[in-house]
């Protein structure tokens, strides 16, 4: 038989117990609410469109376009007469509608002192729609987190600098198909 002692040392763990499982409940609750109250915002809202052409310019003229066939393949436009590495540019396409928002920018800043006056980049992306939206990206921001940036009507943003640079690769390394020659392994 348990002494009175032990009965009293189970029954407050048990309490305890209780009280801690019914704690994670309700935070998990809480958690919940204020993920979906902080929705995420991309700087190209794509909607429940898909992107069927992607053209990137940058501020030296270099360029990149590319565009879906109606068979769903991937086609280089720019640079021309090269093959397309398709699965970098369905990584470039999925990334430039999900380039995610960190925040907005107080629309009285001068766009020069941000580097929008003459945007280092201009992405533009088709939708399924026919629908064209253009972005803006110019400088880094000063802690080296983000881009600014905007599109036409829309405020002033900064944008994940992460998610830019992986978008602008293709731009620096156009995604063309390189075929692997036949090597002699020893």
């Amino acid at each position: 038989m348990l002494k009175r002692s032990t009965l009293i040392i189970v029954v407050i763990f048990i309490v305890i117990l209780v009280a801690a499982v019914l704690f994670q409940r309700n935070q998990d609750k809480i958690d919940t609410e204020s993920m979906s109250a902080t929705d995420q915002t991309y700087l190209i809202d794509i909607g429940e469109y898909e992107i069927i052409a992607l053209k990137i310019n940058g501020v030296d003229g270099s360029q990149v376009i590319v565009k879906r066939e109606t068979e769903g393949s991937w086609v280089l436009v720019e640079p021309s007469g090269k093959d397309a590495d398709e699965t970098r540019i369905e990584s470039a396409v999925s990334q430039a509608g999900r380039l995610e928002t960190l925040s907005k920018v107080e629309s009285k800043i001068n766009l020069a002192d941000l580097g929008l006056d003459q945007p280092t980049y201009w992405i533009i992306v088709t939708l399924s729609n026919g629908e064209h939206k253009s972005a803006f990206i110019g400088n880094n921001t000063p802690i080296n987190s983000g881009y600014y940036a905007y599109m036409n009507g829309a405020p002033l943003q900064v944008v994940n600098k992460f998610d830019v640079d992986s978008l602008l690769e293709i731009l620096n390394s156009p995604p063309i198909l390189t075929q692997m020659e036949d090597v002699e392994i020893e």
